[in-house]
């Protein structure tokens, strides 16, 4: 699941402005923290330590993507 998400932070990455990945990216992370919160205070238990590795794996997921994105828009590859 993460090296999906990581693909598709990279190919949106070549399409869009640094500004709006970033952007985007933020607003992720911030989905993915609020969803780690839930698991360890509403489901607790296994469960929520799986569903809190799940959300972990997918904001790194994120944030590689992006960045190796923002670094290859640069260069201009």
């Amino acid at each position: 699941m993460e090296l999906l998400l990581l693909l598709l932070s990279f190919f949106i990455s070549r399409k869009v402005s640094r500004k709006y990945l970033f952007s985007m990216a933020i607003i992720l992370t911030l989905i993915c923290f609020g969803v780690l919160a839930y698991s360890v205070i509403g489901v607790g238990g296994w469960e929520g330590m799986g569903l809190g590795f799940v959300t972990i794996s997918v904001s790194l997921g994120i944030w590689i993507g992006t960045i190796i994105g923002a670094i290859k828009q640069k260069k201009g590859y």
